[in-house]
């Protein structure tokens, strides 16, 4: 949710005509909606909420009216509009991580400790450094061919609009659908981390996380992501993931500041602009090339811009049980 000068024209040209539309066809929710979306994206959270509220009222059972007014409420800072929302969605919806996430945020907001036990960042985010696929010698030799697969993969020149990724491209298809022997390679190495990871999380059924356990998961989708300067990840979640990942092929320099942390996978900053203040992130992880991150799907995760020309290449997969 962008907020800077260079995004009003269009938020004021969309306003514009969410409006002539509501003057022609009456007060349709669909209409209020989006209009809600584009009050919220320039921070004027009192008509958004007004808006999504009416837009809701119209429609009691709409899942995205609901989250549209629950992302006001939270950034507005009032969580206890929000739980009761969250809680009927994550009732009906109880795999649908973003209402796991909402949650989470709201908890935060609350100081409830419940935010502490969703987002145990020590015991959810784990780091593997993995061994190189056999036929290469070590994770330099193999990334350098993973990368020139990769490289004729990247066919587009900005980003897709429904995505978190600022400033760089994805590929087009998962990766899962790939026969090229780098990739298949890539794939079988991440078998071992994941089953460390799955039998790490145990079976306690008061935890979303691991109360879906099976003991056995398969990868559900995989994609490369390639961050050119200036390139982010916004913070967001993968709605239809259980766990989920991202793996370093190759990163520029600047991510060796520590301190800067540029380049960097942050964990805990909710997706909602006008709470970063309260709610930054917990943790952060340096991108290396050869290291793979597995945290839960429903934790709120981004990047930190760098200003490096090296592009950043990582692969992200989403796992879920069998």
């Amino acid at each position: 949710m962008m907020t800077s000068a260079v995004a009003m024209p269009w938020s004021l040209a969309a306003e514009t005509i969410l409006r002539a539309l509501a003057h022609s066809v009456g007060a349709h929710p669909n209409v209020r909606a989006a209009l809600a979306a584009v009050l919220h994206e320039t921070g004027r959270l009192g008509e958004a909420r007004l808006e999504a509220f009416e837009a809701l009222r119209a429609r009691p059972d709409d899942a995205a009216m609901a989250e549209n007014l629950v992302s006001i409420d939270l950034s507005m800072g009032q969580p206890d509009q929000a739980l009761p929302m969250i809680r009927a969605q994550r009732l009906g919806r109880p795999l649908d991580q973003r209402w796991i996430a909402y949650e989470a945020t709201a908890a935060r907001l609350l100081r409830d400790p419940l935010y502490t036990q969703l987002y145990d960042y020590e015991r959810l985010v784990r780091v593997y450094e993995l061994e190189p696929p056999p036929g290469w010698q070590s994770m330099a030799e193999f990334n350098a061919a993973l990368t020139e697969v990769l490289r004729k993969r990247h066919l587009f020149r900005t980003h897709p609009l429904d995505q978190s990724l600022r400033n760089g491209s994805q590929t087009a298809r998962s990766l899962t659908a790939e026969r090229d022997p780098v990739i298949q390679a890539l794939l079988g190495a991440f078998a071992a981390p994941i089953a460390d990871y799955v039998a790490a999380l145990g079976t306690d059924p008061r935890h979303p996380i691991s109360a879906r356990n099976s003991g056995k998961a398969a990868i559900k989708g995989c994609w490369s992501v390639e961050l050119r300067r200036d390139g982010y990840h916004i913070s967001h979640v993968h709605p239809e993931g259980w766990i989920s990942s991202a793996y370093y092929v190759a990163v520029p320099a600047d991510v060796g500041d520590v301190s800067a942390k540029v380049g960097w996978i942050k964990f805990g900053e909710s997706g909602f602009d006008h709470l970063a203040e309260r709610n930054p992130a917990c943790r952060a992880v340096q991108p290396v090339p050869g290291r793979l991150v597995l945290f839960p799907s429903y934790m709120w995760h981004g990047t930190v811009p760098f200003r490096s020309p090296t592009p950043r290449t990582t692969i992200a997969f989403d796992v879920v049980p069998t």
